[in-house]
């Protein structure tokens, strides 16, 4: 409980420098673009590439991320009803009810909370939603409205930028490397001086960035109206329910620690992925305010969990 409270008072202490240095013009629009390009094609794929690499590619794993890919089918098409019945924003409550921002959020705060070490665990439950969100969900988001009169039903489906996401390449890369060469992905990940000072040093910035930028984005403040609450009500309620029955049914009955338990409730109450509103572009204040009070109410739920043990 002393090392998560002294973690979230750092979080803390970082999301609020972002914001006062957002407020006083000091952190921009400009800067705050580059220091996500800083995170998502350095900081993040070092990160992860770690993970991976001590990730075991076993058949438990497969059957682990069958069952969050699942899931996240699963609260798509419990967004769509809600849509439906709730009379909330279509088709966006839909894609936003499907996928977790694992990569610039979920393994920020599950490594600032229970250091680098533990997430090999993390990973493991991210990478059903991994392949969720570049497969299903970035499928979905290519469909255009045909609102446009003449308009292709059908938009350019985003290969070129999945092909060269260094998330992926690092995600993929470690998995290559501890599936046909376990000892030198072992070297690298745990036992190399060397790898591991760069992985330390340079990989170690993502949480700290990451929350520089998430207090940034907290300086433009949330429109709040009744579909944005409800929205981030319901998936939060759904997400942690899911997030409870992988974490005290599946996991254990697949034989995982109990940081594979943390993991999967940290996992599934984190907001909805941001590449969101990259590719689509409907409706994008709400889009943008849905992730910003998501955002908030995950961290706000991570930092109590994991203080009471729990994530």
């Amino acid at each position: 409980m002393e090392q998560a409270g002294g973690s979230l008072f750092s979080i803390a202490i970082l999301m609020t420098a972002g914001y006062m240095l957002a407020k006083r013009g000091w952190l921009g629009e400009r800067a705050i673009d580059g220091l996500k390009k800083i995170i998502t094609n350095l900081t993040l794929p070092l990160l992860l590439l770690r993970a991976f690499l001590r990730l075991t590619p076993d058949g438990r794993n497969v059957i682990l991320a069958l069952g969050v890919f699942a899931s996240c089918a699963i609260m798509g098409l419990a967004g769509a009803f809600l849509a439906g019945i709730a009379r909330l924003p279509r088709p966006e409550t839909r894609l936003l009810f499907q996928g977790f921002e694992a990569g610039m959020l979920g393994y920020a705060l599950f490594a600032g909370f229970h250091t680098a070490e533990r997430l090999p665990a993390f990973a493991a439950l991210d990478m059903g939603q991994v392949i969720y969100v570049f497969t299903v969900l970035m499928v979905q988001m290519s469909m255009r409205s045909g609102g446009e009169k003449g308009a292709s039903q059908y938009a350019i489906f985003p290969w070129r930028d999945i092909a060269k996401s260094k998330v992926l390449w690092a995600i993929g890369g470690g998995i290559v490397l501890s599936l046909l060469m376990p000892g030198f992905a072992d070297m690298l990940a745990v036992r190399s001086g060397f790898a591991g000072a760069v992985f330390d040093t340079v990989g170690g910035l993502t949480t700290p960035l990451v929350c520089l930028v998430i207090g940034s984005s907290l300086s433009t403040g949330i429109v709040f109206d009744r579909d944005l609450l409800r929205v981030v009500a319901f998936r939060a309620v759904l997400g942690l329910g899911l997030g409870l029955v992988f974490a005290y049914l599946i996991v254990p009955a697949l034989g995982f620690s109990e940081w594979h338990s943390r993991a999967a409730i940290v996992l599934f109450v984190l907001p909805p992925p941001f590449v969101i509103p990259v590719y689509h572009k409907g409706k994008a204040n709400f889009v943008s305010s849905v992730l910003t009070l998501s955002t908030v109410v995950s961290v706000a739920f991570i930092a109590v969990l994991a203080i009471a043990g729990v994530a």
